[in-house]
């Protein structure tokens, strides 16, 4: 437990301004979480609207939201929760707690990088790209890097591992290619799964578009399928927006 205190201290005091400029930056649509820290002083909220199909049944989320301030230039916290409908029972779950760290600006070749770590506040919470039978997950640690290459192309990539309370990980990617279109949208397609040591693969293949109302407010949707079990895909609609509460 002090080894990682102590390497969260070195990573802390090593860090660099890493808060978004000009327009809102999300973590969604796509899985791959982005290395842009919210700006010191606002709150931002990105919420998802799924429709999720498995073989077993539909489950709805109404929505997923993810809540995060920025502290510092280069830390925010995080939250999110789930509201949930399947089989007629609805539910309103806390998934889980953390934060973000801005590592290196990037340049050239060297991507923008951040490491986001979360604390799952649910034993019980799965995500719709694992198939895990070990209930608890205690939480995960994600590198996350973001190259531009200039006339409007670019790429996030995410790796990291997810914890089990029996000792157990799992690893994390995420792979999202990305385009502009226009001024204000842009286009992308992802491929994303875990790695299990113990359990079967999983893989998903997905895709989706995004469009700027404001610098402050962002639209989105998106659809995805399941390599791994034939039956299982999502599509999803969302939207994001950023307010200040207090002044940096």
């Amino acid at each position: 437990m002090r080894l990682i205190w102590l390497l969260h201290f070195i990573l802390f005091s090593v860090a660099v301004r890493g808060q978004q400029i000009g327009r809102i930056e999300t973590d969604r649509p796509d899985q791959t979480e982005c290395p842009f820290i919210v700006k010191k002083g606002y709150i931002q909220a990105e919420m998802g609207f799924n429709r999720n199909s498995y073989a077993d049944g539909i489950e709805y989320f109404f929505p997923t939201t993810l809540l995060k301030m920025g502290l510092w230039k280069n830390f925010e916290l995080r939250y999110v929760s789930i509201a949930s409908s399947s089989a007629g029972l609805s539910s309103f779950k806390t998934e889980a707690i953390g934060f973000k760290l801005a590592l290196l600006e990037g340049k050239k070749w060297i991507p923008r990088t951040s490491m986001i770590t979360h604390l799952h506040w649910d034993n019980l919470s799965r995500d719709e790209s694992e198939r895990n039978p070990i209930k608890h997950s205690v939480g995960d640690a994600v590198l996350t890097f973001q190259n531009d290459f200039g006339r409007g192309y670019g790429i996030g990539y995410n790796f990291g591992a997810e914890f089990h309370s029996n000792g157990s990980m799992e690893g994390i990617y995420r792979i999202a290619p990305n385009m502009n279109i226009g001024q204000n949208g842009y286009a992308y397609v992802e491929v994303f799964g875990r790695v299990p040591f113990s359990v079967n693969v999983d893989h998903w293949v997905d895709g989706g578009l995004a469009y700027y109302l404001s610098d402050d407010v962002k639209l989105d949707c998106s659809l995805g399928k399941s390599l791994s079990n034939k039956s299982d895909w999502y599509g999803a609609l969302g939207i994001s927006f950023r307010f200040k509460v207090f002044n940096p």
